[in-house]
């Protein structure tokens, strides 16, 4: 479908990306000189009233999540009988494009992301809301202003509400990524989030998939081997990653928060090294409290006793004179 090439003040730029349920467009706000990205309905759904709920339902929640790490809708519109909702613009893409066979990401780099897509998903998980469908392409990358990058939780599975309204049973998502439980059609909780981000952290890692194959191969799921077998990773990762990964999810971490702890401690990031401070002495070599280096202070108490016994014998010398 296609929105008009204006809405409002915003002027349309390009499209993003197309699925079989929603369009993403570009659009420049003139008078505020900044990008955004519009989400609408496909035309085929958007006369479904059921479907148009759960559409405008994703950009509540989205809203009412106010993470900056969890893509923010800042309006909600209708053109032409067609829903859509305005949000923040990813203008480095996803975690998509550092996905590359056999080629790791680094290890400081991969936890910072992942630190950040955990944080977003806990205040998911904090407003009741299970993601179900995390992977690189629903986890998008922003600029920010000190040259670094900002993770942003993307997508909160519009297409698996759809099938679910339209009485359909097929399984959507990503097997490399999905809880085991998720083919079953077994209760779902936030340990599948889990698990998925457990997925994108060793795909990224390692340069491979946790698994291959179809949903049917979810049924006997097993744990992949130790990233640190596949790359250069250090091996304090491989429980960390391991247990995530369990096919049981009783094994799995309870909270995303637990995981993300147990990621940091595992390689903490660069922001979480806190520098040691340096000792001090009260006036270590007579010179604003540093400690001198051990040849030169040798030679200053060398320098002072020399200075004492000169001052002694000149002052000896002038009581004799005195005297006589």
């Amino acid at each position: 479908m296609s929105l008009p090439e204006r809405l409002g003040r915003l002027r349309r730029v390009d499209r993003l990306g197309e699925g079989g349920f929603a369009t993403v467009w570009l659009y420049h706000d003139d008078d505020l000189r900044s990008d955004v990205a519009v989400k609408a309905l496909a035309e085929n759904w958007a006369q479904r009233l059921d479907i148009r709920e759960r559409f405008l339902e994703e950009a509540r929640i989205l809203r009412a999540a106010d993470s900056d790490h969890v893509v923010r809708v800042y309006d909600i519109g209708e053109e032409d009988g067609t829903p859509y909702f305005v949000m923040t613009y990813a203008d480095q893409g996803s975690l998509a494009k550092l996905v590359a066979p056999g080629e790791p990401v680094p290890t400081e780099r991969v936890v910072d992301l992942l630190c950040q897509a955990c944080d977003g998903v806990a205040v998911l998980h904090a407003n009741g809301v299970i993601h179900r469908d995390i992977k690189p392409p629903n986890l998008l990358l922003r600029s920010k202003g000190d040259d670094g990058t900002r993770l942003l939780v993307a997508d909160l599975g519009v297409a698996k509400a759809v099938l679910h309204a339209s009485g359909l049973t097929q399984v959507v998502g990503t097997p490399a990524y999905m809880a085991p439980e998720q083919a079953g059609g077994l209760g779902v909780d936030t340990r599948a989030d889990i698990h998925a981000l457990a997925a994108v952290a060793y795909q990224l890692l390692t340069g491979k998939p946790v698994r291959e194959g179809t949903f049917a191969a979810l049924a006997d799921a097993t744990l992949p081997p130790a990233p640190s077998e596949l790359a250069d990773v250090p091996a304090a990762l491989d429980d960390v990653l391991l247990r995530a990964l369990q096919p049981d999810p009783d094994d799995r971490y309870a909270e995303v928060g637990d995981f993300a702890a147990a990621l940091r401690q595992a390689v903490p990031t660069p922001e979480e090294h806190t520098p040691t401070p340096r000792p001090t002495s009260v006036r270590g070599d007579g010179w604003g409290g540093q400690p001198a280096p051990g040849g030169r202070s040798s030679l200053r108490v060398a320098a002072l006793f020399v200075l004492v016994l000169a001052v002694t014998f000149a002052a000896a010398y002038v009581v004799v004179g005195l005297l006589l």
